[in-house]
């Protein structure tokens, strides 16, 4: 075989072997002391609820343990939340009973959150933390939309993850009614954030081939 033939050959070999080679992915487990809180205000005070009972799939590619994150283009590999309506507690029976029945959480019950796609902003990210622009879409009360929620993710030790992040939303684009209640005395405001700290740890390795 001539040296051009076993070059083309080897090429071609090299590119059939990369068209199989497994992207590796860190499946990681979420801590019991995460949470996501919903919080708001109306004409008499401010309120807030929170939940630790969710469950997450969450992955990182696995150089994150080991390479500085300005190196990597694409930490994330894969979010998907679900949050059960009824995990959320406002400390107040009352309170919890209204925001259930808002949410509609006989019919649905749970929240869903799956992340479409995301930019890393490099001017926020160092060699231990990334911050990103996500897009994703989130479900409530039955109803879909298209959201977009900027995170701060920090690199601990052991290859921990802290991250955190804020949604500002409207109940009514999820055709929710802000609730009114004491004989419409005390009226919720439309306005709502939904904030969230997850803790992360480093779970089993899943391979992921490119078909």
């Amino acid at each position: 075989m001539t040296s051009t033939r076993f070059l083309l050959a080897a090429a071609a070999l090299t590119l059939s072997a990369g068209a199989h080679v497994a992207a590796q992915s860190t499946a990681m487990t979420v801590r019991p002391e995460s949470k996501v809180t919903l919080s708001g205000s109306s004409n008499v005070h401010d309120w807030s609820c929170k939940s630790s009972a969710f469950e997450a799939v969450i992955e990182l590619d696995s150089s994150y343990q080991t390479h500085p994150m300005t190196e990597l283009k694409k930490p994330i590999t894969k979010i998907a939340v679900t949050i059960p309506v009824k995990s959320l507690k406002c400390g107040k029976g009352k309170m919890d009973d209204n925001m259930y029945k808002a949410l509609q959480a006989e019919q649905y019950p749970t929240i869903r959150y799956v992340l479409d796609t995301y930019e890393v902003d490099a001017s926020l990210t160092t060699a231990d933390r990334f911050a990103a622009h996500t897009i994703g879409q989130i479900t409530v009360a039955g109803k879909s939309n298209r959201v977009e929620i900027p995170i701060t993710a920090v690199r601990g030790e052991n290859g921990s993850m802290t991250g955190e992040g804020l949604l500002r939303m409207r109940m009514t684009d999820f055709g929710i009614k802000p609730p009114v209640a004491l004989l419409g005395t005390l009226r919720t405001k439309n306005e709502i954030d939904v904030s969230f700290k997850v803790l992360l740890e480093k779970g089993v390795v899943v391979a992921l081939t490119q078909q």
